[in-house]
């Protein structure tokens, strides 16, 4: 038996005894491997041409590394590691490794220094010779013509560099090593550009060269640099060698660099697989792309606005970390000079309408800039260059404690990017971001107007303070107290929760109007400028303080009123009388931009969204009209002041009548659509079973959707087309990019899954960096506790009548005179029986004759505005794929005679299937707008009571 074992190979009965692991006898081991590694060294300098001596050398290096570790975690003592260090055996590691021009023996060597740093033990990191044998170790791997190294080496590089620049920041006393600085005579032109000093700081050097990178890379360079950056604060010298280098420029240069890789024109629209369903249900197919415009959802677009967004963050931390104000104060004049006026600027003024995209991707970068950017130092200087405001002499505070080799710097800056020749100047008080956004809006480009819309409502909500007396034409308030009164706002509030109710559909709006309550109260409270009104006199309100307008230049903004000629009003209007027509992701970007302008507690909605209150009129006993307000005119009664504290909550408390000529612009536009709505009962009789079922069609969609990622269900029936940006979170804006998740917010930055499945009625507020945070969603049948409780001066006790209230609404017997075509989902909630097409499978259970019956209804197509103007239809079908395609025939039909807009030239085509969904979103559009009525009239108080 004894023979087969040895026979086969074994020891027979011995057992291999364990090597021993004592200090000494571990140590002569880690001796043997490091000389056994000399030898094939010695024997084979050029180690690239032998297989076999890189496999010999890697397992060593290997097996060196593993003996730390091991030792790390050993009792003392650690010779091995103490070998190391007076033998200093890591610059051989280093050698090595270097001429090996092999990745793996790079790699290890890597870890190798890792386990030396890691072991905090012989203070190498306090060592000159090893800070000296690493930083020329990785420079001879990264410096040019060095071999080509995969990302995940490249990533262990930086990743050990980090950990040095960690080290430093928690041990000051360390940075000497690492950094020496020597004076210097500067040129007057590198008195700006600053001097390459890379043998004074060659880790700093080698951090900056990889902050642009995506992925680990980049991470760690970003927090390896910032951790040197606040370092600077323990260090005059550290200061003052930041000051002189060119690291500034380089990381201007750096941001510019990614800002210019990004595409030149883009296209914002939706990939035609991966339509949101709010998108599919209308005309938005019809929209092409241009040809050499790249994608806002394209995997390359997406990884380099990442990057670009990264870097920008980047700039953002060092400028929050740094404690040195002139470091601080040279970053700022090199992003304004080099970035801002010599990059950013000149893409606005180059950007045309004309070209296919080049206006949509400056509106777009820029609307990215302002919403990942929080530093207020960062948003006053983008915007007030942008949007030539001027600078008052405040805007510096810091100029006198600047010291004069700071100015000097800042003026030999200025001097070196003067244009040769005055024709050559660059000024935005020539053409300017206002002067862009106006042209856009104004745009026959559908992208272009979506893109200036929700770049105008990201400005108002994050940033109204540089609106006012720029975008927002605006005239100052004399009066601050309020003029409007209980009953006005009464009346205005039924006024346009009866045009609500007159868009039709069978479903009761009373909870709807109940959840836009919530959610505008949350929206409101939330505004940047509502902590200053909200906040109690004599309490403190750590968010006050902590809001860009209280460190800035410019001062909050006072209480005004919005102009008659407003430019970019107007533009809304011109939009908002087109509704039925316009692209989806254009209304939702215009009624997100109205809210959004409605939701500054500092403007007055007087004249525009709600009743001047020198309008308002009451019959008297004797049923003449006479005006609440004393009027100045000497030929005019006066009216008698009130005789008690009664009669004055009495006479606040009267609802007003006014004259049509003063019905706001809002109103009246909104009246208007309302009379192409009925005139398109007439030819329609069963619209408003139409506009049901496309309510349903949301529901179902979003209460899918709330089961498969296990949210609540929805709270309202507001559709919207895609989400927020995953990781930054969510902003109600349009659809593209601000808005649309459980509301409307941003395109671009959702997860394609959820992007495909969204049609979220809701238009809730949801968190995001800028403070805008998330209105719970509740259940279906949930009340709203959150809501301001509609008191007996501001709401009626009783159901209002249809002049009134949301109870009036459409009442369920009007279905009766309707029969739906869509059949299983005519009918309110649903049902869910076998008969309804929600049952089962969803909506492949509809039978094929009642699909071709559908599909054939919403493919007609109609011309707005009606009244005068042709309507169309088409039933002609594709022979090779079976689509259905849309023939724009010339009908005879006229629907009326007149009506609104029937003065225009030329009207708009859309089909059934389109104008149903603007439907829908116009009369969450209305409910939203009496929301903001109501909670501003308590919140605010914009209203009197007496």
């Amino acid at each position: 038996m004894d023979f087969w074992s040895r026979l086969i190979g074994g020891a027979g009965s011995e057992k291999r005894q364990p090597a021993p692991n004592n200090p000494q006898q571990r140590l002569a081991r880690f001796r043997r491997i490091y000389n056994q590694t000399l030898q094939i060294w010695h024997k084979k300098p050029s180690l690239s041409s032998d297989t076999l001596a890189i496999d010999n050398v890697r397992s060593n290096f290997q097996r060196l590394t593993s003996y730390l570790h091991d030792e790390s975690r050993s009792p003392a003592p650690h010779l091995c590691i103490s070998y190391a260090a007076s033998s200093q055996i890591y610059t051989t590691i280093a050698r090595v490794a270097s001429v090996s021009q092999n990745e793996g023996i790079v790699r290890e060597a890597v870890a190798f220094y890792g386990a030396l740093i890691d072991s905090e033990e012989e203070d190498f990191l306090a060592t000159p010779v090893f800070a000296g044998s690493l930083m020329a170790f990785v420079g001879r791997l990264t410096g040019s013509g060095a071999m080509l190294l995969g990302i995940d080496t490249s990533a262990e590089i930086v990743e050990l560099l980090f950990g040095i620049a960690a080290k430093i920041r928690l041990e000051p006393e360390i940075l000497p090593i690492w950094f020496t600085s020597e004076t210097r005579i500067q040129s007057q032109k590198a008195s700006f550009a600053g001097v390459t000093q890379k043998d004074d700081f060659p880790l700093c050097y080698q951090l900056i060269d990889h902050v642009h990178h995506e992925g680990r890379i980049g991470d760690f360079a970003r927090t390896g640099l910032l951790y040197i950056f606040e370092s600077a604060a323990h260090s005059k010298t550290l200061e003052q060698w930041l000051v002189e280098s060119d690291m500034p420029t380089l990381m201007a240069t750096g941001l510019g660099a990614l800002y210019s890789q990004l595409s030149r024109k883009l296209s914002i629209l939706h990939p035609a697989e991966e339509l949101p369903v709010i998108l599919s249900l209308s005309d938005y197919a019809d929209l092409q792309p241009s040809k050499d415009a790249e994608s806002l959802f394209s995997p390359t677009f997406t990884v380099e606005m990442d990057t670009f967004l990264s870097y920008l963050a980047f700039w953002q931390d060092v400028l929050q970390h740094c404690k040195s104000d002139d470091v601080k104060a040279t970053l700022i004049d090199h992003f304004q000079i080099l970035f801002l006026q010599q990059l950013l600027y000149p893409s606005l003024l180059e950007s045309s309408d004309v070209d296919g995209g080049s206006s949509v991707a400056v509106l777009t970068y820029l609307r990215r800039i302002l919403d990942s950017l929080e530093h207020p130092d960062l948003v006053h200087m983008i915007l007030q260059y942008l949007l030539a405001l001027p600078e008052p002499a405040s805007s510096r505070p810091t100029l006198s404690a600047r010291s004069p080799s700071i100015e000097q710097r800042r003026m030999s800056l200025m001097l070196l990017n003067e244009p040769e020749k005055e024709e050559d100047k660059l000024s935005p008080s020539l053409f300017n971001l206002v002067d862009l956004i106006i042209n856009s809006l104004t745009s026959k480009n559908t992208q272009t107007v979506i893109s200036a819309l929700k770049l105008v409502s990201l400005i108002l909500d994050k940033d109204h303070v540089y609106a006012v007396s720029t975008l927002v034409r605006s005239v100052p308030c004399r009066n601050k107290s309020p003029q409007r009164t209980i009953g006005g706002l009464d009346a205005e509030v039924d006024a346009y929760l009866a045009l609500a109710e007159g868009f039709g559909g069978f479903q009761d709006l009373e909870q709807a109007y109940g959840d836009h309550l919530s959610d505008v109260q949350m929206l409101l409270e939330t505004h940047p400028c509502s902590a200053r009104i909200l906040t109690p006199q004599g309490v403190h309100n750590p968010t006050i303080a902590q809001h860009p307008s209280s460190t800035l230049c410019l001062k909050p903004v006072d209480i005004h009123y919005l102009s008659n000629d407003d430019p970019m009003f107007t533009s809304f209007l011109r939009l908002l009388e087109t509704f039925f027509t316009n692209n989806v992701e254009t209304n939702l970007g215009l009624t997100d931009a109205i809210i959004s302008l409605a939701s500054c507690p500092c403007i007055r909605l007087e004249g525009w969204l709600a009743i001047d209150p020198l309008k308002y009129q009451f019959p008297d006993q004797s049923n003449a009209l006479q005006s609440p307000f004393p009027i100045k005119s000497p030929t005019a009664p006066t009216t008698q002041p009130p005789s008690s504290q009664f009669d004055a909550l009495h006479l606040a408390r009267r609802r007003p009548l006014f004259a049509a000529r003063d019905t706001p612009p809002l109103l009246a536009t909104l009246r208007s659509l309302i009379a192409q709505l009925q005139l398109l009962r007439t030819e329609i009789p069963t619209l408003d079973t139409l506009i049901q079922n496309r309510k349903e069609v949301f529901q179902v969609t979003e209460s899918l959707d709330a089961v498969t990622t296990d949210l609540a269900p929805p709270r309202s029936s507001r559709p919207s087309s895609d989400t927020p940006r995953a990781a930054a979170a969510a902003t109600p804006t349009t659809a593209a990019d601000r808005g649309v998740g459980p509301t409307v917010p941003k395109l671009e930055s959702v997860p394609q899954h959820a992007l495909a499945r969204s049609a979220s009625p809701s238009r809730s507020r949801t968190a995001s960096p800028r403070g805008r945070h998330p209105a719970s969603e509740a259940p279906a049948g949930a009340g709203v506790a959150s809501s301001p409780a509609p008191s007996s001066s501001s709401r009626r006790r009783e159901p209002p009548t249809l002049a009134g209230g949301p109870s009036a609404v459409l009442s369920p017997d009007r279905a009766a005179a309707f029969s739906s075509p869509l059949r299983g989902a005519g009918s309110p909630r649903g049902g869910g029986g076998p008969g309804t097409p929600w049952s089962g499978g969803g909506f492949e259970q509809l039978s094929p004759a009642v699909a071709e019956l559908d599909a054939k209804v919403l493919r007609r197509r109609l011309r707005f505005p009606l009244g005068g103007v042709q309507q169309v239809e088409n039933e002609r079908k594709d022979d090779e794929g079976g689509r259905v395609r849309e023939d724009r025939v010339e009908g005879s039909n006229v629907v009326g005679t007149g009506g609104a807009g029937s003065d225009k030239p030329e009207g708009a085509e859309a089909s059934l299937n389109h104008v149903l969904t603007n439907i829908v979103i116009l009369q969450e559009f209305v409910l939203e707008i009496a929301a903001v009525l109501q909670v501003r009239g308590h919140l605010f108080e914009d209203v009197r009571f007496v």
